[in-house]
């Protein structure tokens, strides 16, 4: 007790360095408090956007070396885009989906980068063939502007508020359902075109500039550009079935070879030209759209999504199931990821700023000791210990650090108080992206105030060590009687 009331005099004797040491605190803590809780806001705000609009709580999706989200391998040194795989054997899977544990809807989707054109009009975009059944009970947080989602079916496409926006402004018209348009892919060096018509308007509760690109289409639409036929699979299960015993040589094609003499009537005419080109049943069925094939699986549950994935997880591998599980941060890739990693050099500077703190802190301890060495030497001399003078000094630092600090937090929850009332607008799109939104509204966290308690003391526990250090050195014979 007779430790705390001198260290509380010595602070109030100081007054102008105590005020603006404190002063220095209180702001510092303020600031750290209030960006914390913006970003504490943004990761509630685009966990709810991409879950309820999006990603579901966890996606089921091909196993491959390479990590695909939901729009695609966003690996930036990839300079073209890559097909998703298709997950193989969905049909087995399908009547097991429902009564796995923590599951409470499910749905697939077919994924593609492409282009809308309307008009001669186009516009880049991320195309999601879904099932318009069960995709708004995983998705929620999508608004229906115009149209019927029942029209997702038979070459319907809905646009997004923003695509749609984009397109009136370049055609010069309202576009209104049943405009025919053209989904487009560039992929492997060739165009695939599938033709539709608008069948209606979306937009989602809460936009970014990922949502504004997503288009909701036909899943065999989407099937076509994505190259999701039957081709496709045939090629693919070939391919994989060829042992390599099965290796193909080149030379091989010329160890029968042998001059063949052909009558010119046998040679090729305009007649048997058209014969070979015209489509026979079979290569009809080749390029049909498989209707077993699905990019993702969304789930989406009413409890803890890690209990969700580890459902997936334990399933999947129960079942040999050649699938990948994911969480939502990874099925909506870059887009998500890059405001966790700015986040994340968020907490490197405020390390730094910790540090400047404690050497702040640590200077003017060890000015205010050599201006107090003639009063420690007197202490000294009277009979006070190493032990007294040291923790004379840690609560001095002690009070002025945490009273600083928990000001600080109180002012910083004013700040989200007045902020929260009409939020900071944004208008970049960067900004929009990486806060989930055009409004920014803080959030106050229990959390967040323990964080700047727990650092202001860890701040105040080590900014002692050195001025203490001084004061123990300090020779009372050699300071007694000095002013």
């Amino acid at each position: 007790m007779l430790i705390l009331k001198l260290a509380s005099r010595n602070l109030l004797r100081h007054t102008r360095k105590t005020l603006l040491l404190g002063m220095i605190i209180m702001l510092g803590t303020a600031m750290l408090f209030f960006v914390n809780a913006v970003f504490e806001s943004t990761n509630k705000g685009l966990e709810s956007s991409f879950i309820r609009s999006l990603t579901g709580n966890a996606v089921l999706a091909a196993n491959t070396p390479v990590i695909y989200g939901l729009f695609g391998n966003e690996t930036p040194i990839i300079s073209a885009y890559e097909v998703i795989p298709a997950i193989r054997g969905y049909s087995s899977m399908v009547e097991v989906f429902s009564s796995i544990e923590h599951v409470s809807e499910w749905t697939p989707i077919v994924s593609a980068a492409g282009f809308v054109e309307i008009d001669g009009n186009r516009t880049a975009a991320i195309l999601f063939g879904v099932d318009y059944k069960t995709y708004f009970s995983v998705c929620q947080d999508i608004i229906i502007e115009k149209g019927c989602v029942s029209s997702l079916k038979e070459e319907g496409v809905f646009l997004n508020r923003k695509i749609a926006s984009i397109i009136e402004e370049r055609i010069g018209r309202t576009l209104e359902i049943g405009d025919p348009l053209q989904l487009t892919m560039f992929s492997g060096g060739s165009f695939r075109i599938a033709r539709g018509f608008l069948a209606g308007i979306h937009s989602y509760v809460g936009t970014t500039q990922v949502l504004d690109r997503i288009v909701l289409a036909d899943p065999n639409s989407v099937r076509r550009i994505a190259n999701y036929t039957m081709g496709y699979v045939f090629d693919t299960t070939e391919t994989e079935s060829q042992g390599t015993e099965d290796f193909f040589d080149l030379a091989d094609l010329f160890l029968f070879a042998e001059d063949v003499t052909i009558e010119a009537e046998e040679g090729l005419t305009i007649d048997r030209v058209e014969e070979l080109l015209a489509q026979t049943d079979e290569t009809q069925a080749m390029v049909m759209p498989n209707l077993a094939a699905w990019s993702f699986v969304l789930f989406r549950t009413d409890g803890n999504s890690r209990r969700l994935i580890n459902s997936l997880e334990r399933e999947a591998k129960n079942r040999d199931w050649d699938v990948r599980v994911l969480n939502w941060r990874q099925a909506a890739g870059l887009s998500a990821q890059t405001v966790f990693a700015l986040q994340y050099a968020f907490y490197i500077g405020m390390i730094f700023i910790a540090a400047g703190a404690i050497l702040v802190i640590m200077n003017a301890l060890v000015i205010s000791v050599l201006e107090r060495s003639s009063e420690i030497g007197t202490m000294r001399g009277i009979g006070a210990g190493k032990t007294f003078i040291r923790k004379l000094f840690i609560a001095e630092s002690m009070l002025l650090t945490l009273t600083a600090s928990i000001l600080g937090i109180l002012l910083g929850i004013i700040i989200c108080l007045v902020v929260s009332v009409k939020g900071i607008t944004v208008e970049n799109e960067l900004f929009v992206n990486l806060f989930g939104g055009n409004i920014i509204e803080p959030s106050i966290a229990l959390f967040g105030v323990f964080i700047n308690i727990a650092m202001a003391f860890i701040i105040a526990s080590l900014a002692w060590i050195y001025p203490v250090s001084i004061a123990m050195h300090i020779n009372p014979a050699s300071v007694m009687g000095k002013e």
